[in-house]
């Protein structure tokens, strides 16, 4: 009985975790490419990559959801930042620093 109610009891969260929204954050430094935004101005973005990864410097574009943010973001400088996403959403920038301002 035991055996039975704990394997019900596994098998019940393994359902739950499995369901579950899969929520990426990630750390890093990153240089600024390029900023821009959408025509009717409701979206602001940048794209950047990392330039602490040696093997693969891939191209990220990062929704920048306040516009005084995007507006102090500067091309071609690096920030120590962080974002996240849910699932095959966009990347959302959740914080961003210059590196002369970082202690």
């Amino acid at each position: 009985m035991k055996k039975i109610l704990s394997s019900l009891m596994i098998l019940f969260l393994l359902v739950i975790a499995a369901c579950g929204c899969p929520y990426t954050s990630t750390t890093s430094y990153l240089y600024v490419v390029e900023k821009g935004y959408s025509e009717d101005y409701r979206e602001a973005w940048i794209i950047a990559f990392d330039p602490n990864n040696e093997t693969n410097q891939e191209n990220v574009m990062i929704i920048v959801e306040e516009p005084m943010v995007w507006n102090l973001i500067e091309v071609n400088k690096t920030y120590f930042t962080g974002y996240s996403k849910e699932k095959d959403d966009d990347w959302i920038l959740d914080q961003i620093g210059h590196d002369d301002t970082l202690r």
